[in-house]
């Protein structure tokens, strides 16, 4: 009678199989393992957080309705780091706070992603650690150094000295969705960028002085207000589609791209601390330039971003359609007044994802098509003047 298969797999193969004289090795049941080593692997599953680790972050804006009568935040006696002897009212003031995505979440309407995950906010990076047991929490608070944070904070309430939270990257918390209350979920005020949801682009505020974020210390009722964050929106191509050439028309629109030009607009006649601008195109491709450097990092639980310039992304054998959205901006928003020259690829930034990169191959490949393409609209561009040689440079007979 036949030897019947090894049971090691269906089909009797025991390639890779240990020979019988040979240890196995095991893994050890976690909650069995040493408490320090716990600890390490608790904290290897934290969020990255350094000088050039930042994270990216999809939000829901509110708006925070001030009373004479009742609230005012300036008044607020949780308030700090603000000097009303160096405040520069305007008009246009105004405050809002940032709400969380729903853990483990539903996909922030407005923000369209290339990816299947639902909602990659990067705070719900450790929301599962917050949440799994004390040692995971032990972990984190550990990882971010909490308590050192909260014993600067408590530092600087006693003593006068210029060493305050309030102008370090601290760390805060969004919000939490009102499914989610139990939920901590942390940030960085100064660091991290804020991906706003654009489906009620009516009720966001048109001008971003109105848009001073009230961002609380961690785990305490503390609060100060940013004037200087990173506020972002999701690029998606149909803002290329039928784009309007006239400054009104472009901002009367209840549209992302209407919301940017408003934003945009008032850069011009203001000097005072505001948001910086980011766009975030999640398909595009793109080449590195060669003198650049990718740090910081950002990230999402999706994956890693980098900034880039306007003319380093790349769709079918030319520019993407990120780039010519920006041109299109630039022609109705630019200004080369010699006092105050506005240009708008100067002013908004861009994130693209690092795993997006095309080869070096396919750039020498698209520079050479370029070059080939200059020289070609250099041509026209020189027949076109020597036909108009013989008249007044128009093109138009003269009498």
């Amino acid at each position: 009678m036949a030897e019947p298969l090894p049971s090691a797999t269906p089909t009797g193969d025991t390639r890779g199989q240990p020979a019988p004289d040979e240890t196995v090795p095991t893994f050890h049941s976690f909650p069995k393992l040493p408490a320090e080593i716990r600890l390490q692997i608790w904290k290897y599953a934290c969020f990255p957080r350094s000088k050039i680790d930042h994270g990216i972050q999809y939000v829901t804006v509110n708006i925070v309705h001030e009373d004479e009568e009742e609230y005012i935040v300036v008044l607020d006696d949780n308030l700090e780091g603000y000097d009303d002897e160096f405040l520069v009212e305007t008009d246009d003031d105004g405050y809002i706070t940032l709400t969380a995505p729903r853990r483990p979440g539903d996909k922030p309407a407005g923000v369209q992603r290339s990816s299947s995950r639902p909602n990659a906010s990067a705070c719900l990076w450790d929301a599962g650690l917050l949440t799994a047991c004390k040692e995971s929490k032990l972990a984190i608070t550990e990882y971010h150094d909490l308590k050192g944070w909260l014993e600067l904070r408590d530092q600087s309430n006693k003593t006068t000295q210029p060493d305050v939270w309030y102008d370090k990257d601290y760390p805060s918390t969004l919000v939490p969705h009102k499914r989610d209350k139990k939920w901590c979920p942390m940030v960085v005020p100064l660091r991290d960028i804020f991906c706003i949801d654009t489906s009620r682009v009516k009720t966001l505020p048109k001008n971003l002085y109105s848009m001073k974020l009230l961002a609380p210390f961690i785990s305490t009722r503390t609060f100060t207000i940013v004037e200087s964050w990173n506020i972002a929106l999701k690029f998606d191509s149909s803002w290329n589609t039928d784009f309007p050439y006239h400054i009104g028309r472009l901002k009367r629109e209840k549209s992302p791209r209407g919301l940017l030009a408003n934003w945009l607009d008032r850069f011009q006649d203001e000097v005072y601390p505001e948001p910086s601008v980011w766009i975030i195109d999640d398909s595009v491709g793109w080449v590195a330039s060669r003198e650049q450097n990718f740090r910081p990092m950002y990230r999402d639980c999706d994956g890693d971003y980098v900034q880039i310039n306007w003319d380093d992304t790349r769709c079918n054998g030319g520019r993407g359609h990120v780039a010519h959205f920006m041109e299109f901006l630039s022609d109705v928003l630019d200004s080369d007044d010699d006092i105050f020259p506005f240009e708008t690829k100067k002013i908004v930034k861009l994130l693209v994802r690092k795993d997006n990169q095309l080869s070096r191959e396919l750039e020498e490949d698209f520079e050479l098509s370029d070059a080939t393409r200059d020289d070609s609209e250099e041509d026209s561009w020189n027949e076109d003047n020597e036909d108009n040689d013989d008249g007044d440079g128009s093109g138009e007979e003269v009498d």
